[in-house]
């Protein structure tokens, strides 16, 4: 692949390591709430291998000797291309134009013109690509006789899918025609719905130079994938129909599996987008869009259930219906006639979430042990005793289908699809201990749809009033600000691949009431992780005797959490200083026991964690040296803003107040506040500083004069009994 040319390259070959690349990415992406900006090329090369040249991989992958009418290279080479370079940077290699210099001489000029033409017959083979994915969808008409397998338009479907959720914008039916039958839009020159016009310069459908589309390519998506849900569908409910009667000579167990695949995959996509109706409407000359709704959650369950019902004792499930229904002419054999359960147990493994394989953990580890005992072994010699004609050189490890001979030797394809299957095993496994763990401890599970999550993030971390670290006057920065510099941005594009400067631990102190534990819950639903507080009654669940084994078990499952905000919440008392006059042997085992806990949850990288304390000073110094926490952050009472916005929301709570009243009120509570700072004003904490504000709002809201000598009473006032107060203050 390094030196360019496709004579010797095999696409099948080249595409199993780059679905192996996209299973590493989406596994080291898992946990990016924004895992597009991550699977470009530039950050897939880092998760790879160095050794992989990947763009070159991609180029040779397309520019290989693939057949635009084997059914199953095309949306395979559709899939891997675009979700591999989302900045179609090798779409633009392919479309770019040669600059003709006038001072060239007729050679030069003849090599341009040949360069020329060769971009000009790449375009044209791109767009033969997807045309034929376009003619390749599911024919209403035909019903269930169609003239795919359902494995072929799952692959169909997923490459649809793919094309979709990379386009600039969604999919939205602009059809002004009317036509007697829907598939004859398809053979009309209108353009429907294109992205940004007819310009072949311009980008249309997933991210695409138009020019490298086929007409209606907008329509044509669109049709694809409504026609796909629908036919799946009605596959899927003819299946469990064929099972729950009894019907085991027309019941197919891929067939049920790959139907199902088709269906979640293609109405997720088509959730609240108007698909094509059944027809035209009398009387009118418009399609009718339907409106696509989620997938069914009880038959997804129900199918899922028969599919694995239909396990056999080995492990692995009955052949079914071939990947191609006949080899003539077009066909072509993937390396094994039949489906291999490892691919279809991955593939639901990826479609699904994870909670529904819960009641089906046994059957996974039949598979999974399965894969344990049929990895097979292959030696390429380097050397051959003549004596002993015994061959010495590399083993290679792989797996193949049981659908072959059983001499095979381990298959590129059989081992891409083997390994997919057991990281995306691991993924769900992960998933539902993190689950686990969160409802044993109590915790707040954050993950909610996009929009929504979105708009939760910025209203709680907006809520949430700031504190300065140090001295106002001075310049000095904010707590938020630091926490956004340190956590927030750095793990923008998910836990294992944080930028430069992420803090994943760190110590927050400061008098009591400073809301430290509010700080980490507004900060978990920031970045969309969970929460989790670990406090004392945690640790002494299992008694004072066994608080060393509670801790070891505590932290082990701590460790089984991804992407989430942990707070360990006052938990001095099994951390205390060992110098300490008078300490018992128990004690000092105990802050033993934790440095070596919490450095353990530290190394692991999969989480963040805050310890928040009143008492810095009682903790062990080995606790707060530098190393052992990314940071000491001193969580201070609001500050000045934070108490001027405390104000401004109260204000905003009573109505028919005029505008220029609350200003004046706010100007004058600032201007008191800035008087009398370090006297009594900074050392009131949020509820403090809150109660302060609503009696002030009161005063405004009953007309009276919001005066110094008001505020300075009330302020007197609340002083006998602040929380921070005495020693505290110093």
């Amino acid at each position: 692949t390094g030196t360019g040319g496709s004579g010797n390259c095999d696409f099948t070959q080249i595409a199993d390591m780059n679905m192996l690349n996209i299973v590493e990415m989406e596994d080291s992406n898992s946990s990016s709430a924004t895992s597009s900006s991550s699977n470009n090329i530039a950050s897939a090369s880092t998760v790879t291998s160095s050794k992989i040249p990947l763009q070159k991989v991609m180029e040779a992958t397309l520019n290989s000797d693939w057949n635009k009418e084997d059914l199953y290279q095309v949306p395979l080479l559709i899939h891997i291309l675009l979700s591999m370079d989302t900045n179609r940077v090798l779409f633009r290699q392919h479309q770019t134009k040669i600059e003709y210099e006038p001072n060239n001489n007729e050679q030069q000029q003849q090599q341009q013109q040949q360069q020329q033409q060769q971009l000009i017959e790449k375009e044209e083979r791109i767009k033969s690509l997807f045309q034929a994915l376009f003619d390749a969808r599911p024919m209403r008409r035909k019903g269930q006789n169609q003239a795919l397998s359902e494995y072929l338009i799952y692959q169909i479907s997923r490459a649809f899918t793919t094309l979709n959720k990379s386009s600039t914008r969604s999919l939205v039916m602009e059809v002004n025609a009317s036509y007697s039958n829907i598939d004859e839009k398809r053979n009309s020159s209108y353009k429907v719905g294109e992205v940004v016009g007819d310009d072949d310069d311009k980008i249309g459908i997933g991210g695409l130079p138009n020019k490298m589309l086929p007409p209606n390519a907008r329509y044509e998506l669109t049709l694809g994938l409504t026609r796909c849900a629908e036919i799946s569908l009605n596959e899927l409910s003819r299946q469990l129909a064929y099972h729950l009667s009894g019907d085991g000579n027309n019941f197919d167990v891929m067939r049920l599996a790959y139907s199902l695949l088709t269906y979640v995959t293609t109405s997720d996509t088509l959730i609240g987008i108007g698909g094509m109706s059944t027809g035209v409407v009398a009387s009118a000359t418009e399609f009718v869009p339907d409106s696509i709704g989620p997938p069914n959650r009880f038959l997804i369950q129900k199918a899922l259930e028969v599919f694995f019902q239909e396990q056999n004792k080995n492990g692995l499930w009955d052949k079914g219906q071939p990947i191609y229904k006949s080899f003539r002419r077009t066909g072509r054999n993937v390396g094994n006639a039949f489906v291999f359960a490892t691919d279809t147990v991955g593939s639901l493994l990826k479609a699904l979430p994870a909670n529904y394989f819960r009641p089906h953990m046994c059957a996974l580890e039949k598979t999974l042990r399965w894969i344990e005992q049929h990895q097979v072994t292959e030696v390429i010699p380097n050397y051959c005793d003549p004596n002993s004609l015994i061959c010495y050189g590399k083993p290679l490890r792989g797996w193949t289908s049981p659908h072959l001979t059983p001499d095979s030797s381990p298959q590129a394809w059989s081992t891409a699809q083997t390994i997919t299957c057991i990281c995306r095993m691991r993924k769900t496994v992960r998933e539902l201990m993190h689950d686990d763990v969160l409802l044993e401890f109590g915790g707040i599970s954050n993950v909610q749809g996009q929009q929504q999550q979105q708009q939760v993030q910025q209203n709680a971390w907006g809520r949430l009033l700031d504190t300065d670290l140090g001295d106002p006057k001075k310049g000095c920065r904010t707590l938020k600000c630091v926490l956004e510099e340190r956590v927030i941005k750095p793990f923008e594009n998910g836990i294992s691949s944080p930028s430069y400067g992420a803090a994943y631990s760190a110590i927050l102190f400061g008098p009591p009431g400073t809301a430290k534990t509010t700080i980490c819950e507004a900060l978990a639903e920031r970045m969309g992780w969970d929460f989790l507080v670990i406090d004392t009654s945690v640790f002494l669940a299992d008694g004072l005797t066994n608080v060393a084994s509670r801790i070891r078990y505590v932290f082990n499952k701590l460790m089984e959490l991804e992407r989430c905000v942990i707070l360990f919440d006052e938990i001095e008392e099994f951390c205390l200083d060992r110098e300490t006059k008078g300490l018992g042997m128990e004690s000092r085992m105990l802050t033993t026991a934790m440095l070596t806990a919490i450095n353990d949850l530290r190394r692991k990288k999969r989480s963040v964690f805050f310890l928040a304390t009143n008492r810095l000073r009682a903790f062990d110094s080995a606790i707060t040296r530098p190393g052992r926490f990314d940071m000491q952050l001193f969580v201070g009472t609001p500050n000045l803003e934070a108490r001027c916005i405390q104000l401004r929301q109260k204000l905003d709570g009573i109505g028919g107040l005029k505008e220029e009243i609350k200003t004046d009120a706010i100007q004058k509570y600032k201007s008191f506040l800035q008087d009398v700072w370090t006297q009594d004003a900074m050392f009131m904490n949020y509820l403090e500083g809150l109660q302060f504000a609503t009696t002030c709002a009161d005063i405004v809201a009953s007309n009276d004069t919001l005066s110094n000598v008001v505020m300075s009473d009330i302020l007197s006032t609340q002083a006998t009994v602040m929380t921070v107060r005495g020693t505290v203050r110093e």
